[in-house]
């Protein structure tokens, strides 16, 4: 085989790759933007009998927006220091928010 159909057939290899990468991740983000554009109830509603957000600390004393704010901005966070400075605070927002109540 000559240099250039060799040049020519790893070049036509290096486009399909990049360009099959490149797809790919654009349809990543396209599905992350479709997740996020969600209306609330969707993002923390139920999926079977379980609340999705049955992991949020105190979620019952939450509205749904507020659930689904709770949820981007964690998710937001880039540290784990920062995920755990913002769930603290939040269990001491919904401590008090119980003794108002008295639950």
């Amino acid at each position: 085989m000559s240099k250039n159909k060799l040049f020519i057939s790893f070049l036509a290899s290096l486009l399909t790759i990049t360009f099959s990468l490149n797809s790919s991740a654009q349809s990543g983000v396209e599905q992350q933007e479709e997740s996020f554009s969600e209306p609330p109830q969707e993002l923390t509603g139920r999926v079977g009998d379980v609340p999705v957000y049955s992991h949020i600390y105190g979620a019952e004393f939450m509205t749904e927006q507020e659930r689904c704010d709770y949820l981007l901005t964690l998710d937001g966070m880039k540290t784990k220091e920062e995920r755990d400075a913002f769930r603290a605070k939040h269990q001491e927002k919904i401590d008090m928010l119980r003794k108002e109540k008295g639950g």
